[in-house]
């Protein structure tokens, strides 16, 4: 019985070593980029086709659509059509430099704007992530409360009629 054991913390150790490791950077290039990119995006500024696919994969919770300029209409439109004074505070990124080749970058913030329509002032926790490929964002996914939105643009819709 003592052997059984000896064997499965054997077989145990040897499984643990078959992961997918990560270096985790936070002022490397890549993280520049991102936080470079939330600026702009504060900034009502989209001229940033150079770190991203023509193809960019975009996930907004379950929400998937293709292509950077679908995605920067979607950026643009928080600024021409839902938000003032929008800004973004708490951020923090790193970059995961995968074994396998695998670069992603991850943020976390708190995005904050006032609603055109409304008028009122939304905070909003946000995850989103990277994925790189030969240096550029390939898939963007974004994870937050579409409260905000769904609220904007329902009484932005009804301002129009």
């Amino acid at each position: 019985m003592k052997h059984l054991y000896v064997i499965m913390f054997s077989i145990l150790l040897m499984s643990c070593n078959e992961t997918n490791h990560a270096v985790v950077k936070v002022d490397d290039e890549l993280s520049s980029n991102i936080k470079f990119l939330i600026e702009k995006y504060v900034e009502n500024d989209f001229d940033v086709s150079d770190f991203y696919t023509d193809e960019v994969i975009t996930r907004i919770n379950n929400l998937e659509f293709t292509g950077y300029e679908n995605l920067m209409q979607g950026f643009q439109a928080h600024h021409d059509v839902l938000y003032d004074n929008i800004t973004i505070e708490d951020l923090y990124v790193h970059t995961n430099y995968f074994t396998s080749g695998d670069i992603w970058s991850n943020a976390w913030f708190t995005w904050k704007g006032t609603g055109k329509t409304t008028g009122e002032e939304y905070s909003n926790r946000g995850h989103f992530d990277y994925k790189w490929e030969d240096g550029k964002i390939a898939i963007l996914q974004a994870y937050y409360s579409e409260y905000a939105e769904q609220n904007e643009a329902a009484a932005y819709a009804a301002s129009q009629n």
